[in-house]
């Protein structure tokens, strides 16, 4: 009895090791940031682009379904959603994106993060078995922020006519 108490205990533990082993994600959709802490504490912060208004990224605690190194979206003209960490049924993801903008809500739902960003979630992930993704805040409250003025982009000139026009890029941000 007492071999199998030992047992039970020993299995219990080792569970509890690999569980903390994975690598913890809270997305905050007020700041529009992405924390991840892996199983040795190594912590980073990044911008994101959660769902706009219409296609909110739903809050709530998931866990990893599925991951795709090379993955193309089948519902938005196979937009290229690199290094994709599904956790929802409905098919949303933490994926790279190619688009700029990170830092406001853009997206269809899914979470943006740039890349090379997304690359190293995505190794983390799958190196330590896993992830526990928590999303909270608002990205209604993001939608309304405006960042400082050092982090505003910059307008680009695209023509320069003799009255001086500018003009900001295009920004099709919003495909998926």
């Amino acid at each position: 009895m007492k071999t199998l108490g030992l047992v039970a205990f020993l299995g219990a533990l080792l569970a509890a090791a690999q569980a903390q082993a994975s690598v913890r994600i809270t997305i905050d959709l007020s700041t529009q940031r992405l924390t991840a802490v892996n199983g040795s504490g190594e912590t980073v912060v990044w911008k994101i682009s959660s769902g706009r208004p219409g296609y909110e990224t739903p809050t709530g605690h998931y866990s990893v379904m599925r991951m795709e190194a090379d993955h193309h979206s089948d519902e938005y003209e196979q937009a290229p959603m690199p290094y994709a960490i599904f956790f929802s049924p409905r098919g949303l993801a933490i994926h790279g994106t190619f688009e700029r903008g990170l830092g406001s809500p853009r997206s269809h739902g899914c979470v943006r993060l740039a890349v090379g960003n997304a690359q190293r979630l995505f190794e983390w992930v799958e190196q330590q078995g896993g992830a526990s993704i928590d999303i909270i805040g608002s990205g209604r409250a993001a939608a309304a922020y405006r960042p400082p003025r050092e982090e505003r982009p910059r307008p680009s000139r695209r023509s320069r006519a003799s009255d001086g026009f500018y003009e900001l890029p295009l920004d099709d941000a919003a495909r998926y």
